[in-house]
């Protein structure tokens, strides 16, 4: 059977062929362009329109309309390809382009900021605040540190969190060609005692297109933008980072620093010692000295000690003197059998060091590796003393700019120690965990206590049962060190040399370790 009027091909096959083709390319390019410009929502939109209109062309135009549909693809295509090359080319030059002058940086602001690092720097606890002016002229001088650096200048606006949340800085520079500029946001957040940085949302000219000398640039703001090296240096533990309201700041302990940096807590002491007229009485001896002059011993089961400063017997001239080598002495008679000893205890560590720089996870793995029958840690001293040795709280412990700093050591170190108790108990399943609180240094037991070593001796306690409570949850002993030192520290430290030393005489350590002692026997 024959028809009168056979099916005629509405389009010409190539132009059909090329509709479609053309319509593919060209959506996903333009895509891309409206991606990286505009937002998803916008390209997602003209990728359609493009695949629709290929589509028509492909399928139900006429050979006239085909062929103008896949034309105008076509020089869509160019366009498009022609764009993104042009973009890529400049940022190309843009982030490779590294010879030139970097701009100054505000000599004003750069003074005012440096002088507030550099008073963290040497402060046991410190709380730097800066405005956008100095973080940014931070930023400006920190270029000029920077190897094969294509920036010249940057600038900063720190914007508020949403409902009070963490607030961001966000970032503008340019860069040393001139051909074109880039936008970026860093945001920021505690991990274990350290800040990260990073960088989102960074816009190279008109581009956000990850790939094309984003990842180099990312490095770059990263690097001048490190905000533990910047304000507080590596060593330091940060406690907190608020961003917003035009500034950041940042409070932490810092290991180097001095304990106690307020003169007038320091002149304080000095007075009352010169005043001293009959010394106050050291305890009775409950606890000598240890057998062990050293970190370790052989032996098993071990006793494992981690902590700070008292860990590591400063204060004393030789180890047996401390309390880990006079609580391993004490074991080893009471039960009649040799111990093994391993002491990690490293000076100057905060709960927030202990867990980041290695001491949690050097002795975890020696755990893995023996039979521990016993652990103490002593740790948080650090955390908080440095706090309460500065002017802010030496001047008034109750003034907002002292609670501010206590805040963030309390909130640090809560979080801090739910996570290694938690690892203590994993590590060490069927040993005798002792979890050894802070005593409080400025108890010096004088006549006329002021107001300071009063409120100070709270806050001590309100910092010991804040772990308490953690360690007891997890079936871990504590060990009364704070009630046996209150009123005592003229005599069982060095808190009336000096310069004040906070950390115990030979006595001191015979309290600390029969607390660790009692706490044992239950």
């Amino acid at each position: 059977m024959s028809y009168p009027y056979p099916y005629q091909p509405r389009g010409h096959a190539g132009a059909r062929a090329a509709c479609f083709v053309l319509g593919v390319l060209a959506a996903v390019l333009v895509g891309v362009i409206a991606w990286v410009t505009v937002g998803s929502t916008a390209a997602i939109a003209a990728a359609a329109l493009i695949v629709f209109v290929g589509l028509y062309g492909a399928i139900g135009a006429t050979r006239g309309t085909a062929i103008f549909i896949a034309v105008v693809l076509l020089g869509t295509v160019v366009g498009s390809s022609w764009y993104l090359a042009r973009e890529a080319i400049s940022i190309y030059r843009a982030v490779t382009s590294t010879a030139g002058p970097v701009d100054p940086a505000d000599p004003d602001a750069l003074a005012h900021a440096t002088r507030a690092v550099e008073a963290a720097a040497g402060s046991s606890g410190f709380r730097v605040d800066l405005g956008e002016d100095e973080i940014g002229a931070y930023l400006q001088d920190g270029l000029t540190e920077l190897e094969n650096n294509p920036i010249r200048r940057v600038a900063v606006d720190v914007r508020d969190g949403v409902e009070g949340g963490q607030g961001t800085v966000a970032i503008s520079g340019e860069f040393k060609n001139g051909e074109l500029g880039f936008t970026g946001v860093i945001s920021a957040e505690l991990v274990a005692g350290a800040i990260e940085v990073t960088v989102t949302d960074l816009q190279l000219g008109k581009l956000d297109l990850p790939g094309i000398g984003r990842g180099a640039v990312e490095d770059l703001l990263t690097g001048v933008a490190d905000l533990n090296e910047v304000l507080v240096g590596l060593d330091a533990d940060v406690q907190s980072i608020v961003i917003g309201n035009d500034r950041i700041v940042v409070t932490g302990t810092h290991p180097a620093g001095e304990l106690i940096t307020s003169q007038s807590l320091l002149q304080d002491l000095a007075d009352r010692a010169a005043a001293l007229g009959t010394a106050v009485e050291a305890p009775p001896e409950r606890t000598p000295p240890g057998d062990v002059n050293a970190a370790s011993a052989e032996g098993s089961p071990v006793y494992v000690a981690i902590g700070d400063s008292l860990a590591a017997n400063v204060g004393v001239t030789e180890p047996r003197l401390g309390y880990v080598s006079r609580v391993h002495a004490a074991l080893e008679r009471r039960d009649g059998r040799d111990y093994g000893l391993r002491n990690f205890g490293i000076s100057g560590e905060t709960s927030g060091t202990l867990i980041r720089t290695g001491q949690l996870d050097t002795a975890i793995a020696y755990m893995a590796t023996a039979d521990v029958a016993y652990v103490t840690i002593d740790i948080g001293a650090n955390d908080l003393l440095g706090h309460l040795g500065s002017e802010d709280c030496a001047s008034d412990i109750d003034h907002s700019a002292c609670r501010r700093r206590l805040e963030a050591a309390f909130d640090s170190y809560a979080t801090n120690m739910e996570a290694i108790f938690d690892a203590l108990r994993r590590a060490a399943p069927r040993a005798e965990i002792v979890f050894l609180e802070t005593y409080n240094p400025f108890s010096l037991g004088l006549a006329g206590a002021v107001t300071f070593e009063q409120r100070s001796d709270e806050i001590l306690h309100s910092f010991n049962e804040l772990a308490a409570r953690l360690a007891r949850d997890r079936g871990i002993l504590v060990a009364d060190g704070y009630t046996p030192m209150l009123g005592t520290t003229a005599a069982t430290t060095h808190m009336l040399d000096s310069p004040p030393d906070i950390h115990p005489r030979p006595i001191g350590y015979d309290v600390l370790a029969t607390a660790v002692l009692q706490a044992l026997e239950g």
